[in-house]
């Protein structure tokens, strides 16, 4: 079977692309401006960048609203690691599921998870750390952080007024599952120059003499460059406060859309922090575990915008964050999703 070398996803204000190899794994844009790039996973001395490409297909949903991507490529040196990713994209927005193993039994004890470079001279940079009740402003030149905490939304405006944005919180769970091994380190190096941005993840590093467990690792990533589009009006609305990873609320909002009437536009209104430590939103009840909503809320905008599509409606997320302000990702929910279309292939046609 043929596998296509790059997937390319347009809408009216924006872009994304997926590469099968290179030191790229995908780029998003705005206009026709590459505002995100992101890279490869490295384990160890060894480079995705330099494995084997499995697979690279696309799934364009009936209504063109969304799009699917999932990529699988081999580092065929050491044990064998393999790296899959699974992209959704809507509305400027991408969410990376990366599943990432070692085929020939053996562990992982060192991972960096693709390096992100926001493309352009930067006006602001805003992070926001775990627990922590708002986003802190950084300089614009040099090394602007270095350390193993993990920020969990970084945020970069450019002086052409565009604007970035990357998200970890949904799974900061994982993160702090890789840190609990046994003598296991994390190191995040964010620089700034003339001209980018760069995000260095280098998420686990355990000592030689370590025993780790021999076990596959999956991170969540949500990217969002800004829109065009402005906020959308809706009708009738469901609204929650609190954290919409749990179960309940999903069913809530899900049983509310079915029920809505053709041509109608209906809304999903939330009302609550970045952070919670309720363990059975993330199916660990009875136990603190640190989480986001970002990702929850993204998966049902796609759900709840294809569902009125097909009533010949639509559907918008209002949700606010207090730590996060003017969040992209929430920002680019309260705005209709764009129509796609693939200009690769439309290329390839003609």
């Amino acid at each position: 079977m043929k596998i296509e070398s790059r997937i390319e996803t347009a809408s009216i204000d924006g872009g994304f692309q997926v590469y099968a190899d290179g030191g790229e794994s995908a780029a998003l844009f705005a206009g026709n401006r590459k505002v995100l790039s992101i890279g490869r996973i490295k384990t160890g001395k060894f480079d995705e960048a330099l494995g084997l490409v499995e697979k690279l297909r696309r799934h364009l949903a009936n209504d063109r609203l969304s799009a699917a991507m999932d990529s699988e490529n081999v580092i065929p040196f050491g044990c064998e690691y393999r790296v899959k990713r699974h992209w959704q994209y809507s509305a400027n927005i991408v969410e990376l599921t990366d599943d990432i193993s070692a085929d020939n039994g053996g562990r992982i004890d060192d991972l960096a998870l693709e390096n992100i470079e926001f493309c352009g001279k930067a006006e602001k940079i805003s992070i926001l750390f775990a627990g922590a009740s708002a986003m802190q402003e950084f300089p614009l030149s040099g090394v602007i952080y270095d350390g193993e905490k993990l920020p969990v939304l970084l945020r970069v405006s450019f002086a052409d007024g565009l604007s970035a944005e990357v998200y970890c919180g949904d799974d900061f769970w994982r993160h702090q599952c890789a840190g609990s091994v046994p003598g296991a380190a994390a190191r995040h190096t964010i620089e700034a120059d003339e001209n980018s941005v760069r995000w260095v993840r280098h998420i686990l590093s355990v000592p030689e003499e370590t025993v780790v467990e021999k076990r596959p690792w999956r991170f969540k990533t949500i990217f969002a460059v800004s829109r065009q589009s402005a906020e959308s009006s809706a009708g009738a609305a469901i609204q929650f406060d609190g954290c919409f990873a749990a179960p309940a609320k999903h069913r809530d909002f899900r049983t509310f859309i079915r029920k809505q009437t053709p041509g109608s536009c209906a809304a999903l209104r939330v009302k609550g922090n970045v952070f919670c430590t309720d363990g059975s939103h993330v199916s660990r009840p009875g136990k603190a575990i640190l989480h986001g909503m970002f990702g929850e809320l993204f998966d049902e905008y796609i759900w709840g915008s294809s569902a009125m599509a097909r009533k010949g409606g639509s559907c918008v997320i209002f949700a606010a964050a207090a730590e996060a302000q003017e969040s992209l990702i929430l920002r680019n929910m309260a705005a209709f999703p764009a129509e796609l279309s693939f200009p690769d292939l439309e290329d390839a046609e003609e």
